[in-house]
């Protein structure tokens, strides 16, 4: 049941931004595939709200997803737990902030505040980013493990057309990243735009971060402020967050255990 559940959600894998609609057929070539199968994970998918018919034969992302993505960034543990000091953030420094997350070896914006709503960057909200390029993936990917950083290199990294870097010179950076608590970048996803991260902790006792808080902005906006102020301030409020997610985690874990004590009681 497990894997088949699997194999019918891998079918969501099949859409991209060079193919926005899918049907039978293509599930069919991809996963070798009877068009009887095919169109049982189609209709699987339908009933669930992940797809929706359009046109004949045809299925673009469902409104399940829309609705899911809603409760994403309404209940997202950093947005919910941490959101003042992420506008905190973008109000002292006049920058675009971005919260970015590792799941699934992909980086992804999950959410952009702009104080002028200038929203018009290469990576976008749910876009992955290059894993090794841009503050906010080189921040992510230093705070991984030796071992799944290796992983990431051989399976991704070095097959980025735009990638520059060998293994050795990751790790390099990566652990000079670590030491400094935050990276910085230059013309790396965006042209004329600066770019600086740092990690924030599920606790404080984490070693590996699976979410970044970035400032991006014109080399001339980073001229107003001294690159030191900022980098200040986007620390103390990675800082914050970590601390404001360390305490979320501990309430919600004193909730599961009276929910638990209640559960025995009964």
């Amino acid at each position: 049941m497990s894997s088949s559940l699997s194999r019918i959600l891998s079918v969501l894998n099949l859409f991209t931004p060079e193919r926005l609609v899918i049907d039978a057929d293509v599930i069919a070539n991809e996963y070798g595939l009877s068009r009887t199968s095919s169109y049982r994970y189609l209709k699987e998918l339908c009933d669930a709200g992940l797809i929706a018919k359009r046109g004949p034969g045809g299925y673009v992302l469902g409104p399940r997803l829309i609705e899911l993505d809603w409760m994403m960034r309404k209940y997202d543990p950093v947005l919910s737990s941490g959101r003042v000091y992420i506008e905190q953030l973008s109000q002292r420094t006049g920058l675009t902030v971005f919260v970015s997350a590792f799941y699934d070896n992909k980086i992804i914006n999950t959410f952009i505040l702009s104080p002028n709503n200038d929203l018009n960057y290469s990576f976008g909200r749910g876009r992955p980013l290059p894993l090794f390029r841009g503050a906010q993936a080189k921040v992510l990917i230093s705070f991984q493990g030796t071992k799944k950083i290796k992983d990431l290199y051989e399976e991704k990294i070095k097959f980025d057309p735009l990638n520059i870097y060998s293994l050795e010179e990751i790790l390099k950076q990566a652990k000079q990243i670590r030491k400094e608590g935050f990276c910085i970048t230059n013309n790396e996803l965006n042209q004329g735009q600066t770019g600086i991260a740092a990690p924030i902790f599920i606790d404080q006792d984490s070693k590996e971060s699976h979410t970044s808080i970035s400032v991006v902005g014109s080399y001339e906006q980073f001229e107003l402020l001294r690159k030191e102020t900022i980098i200040e301030i986007l620390l103390d409020t990675s800082a914050k967050l970590t601390q404001a997610m360390g305490q979320q985690n501990q309430v919600d874990s004193n909730s599961s255990q009276i929910n638990l004590e209640e559960v025995e009681h009964i």
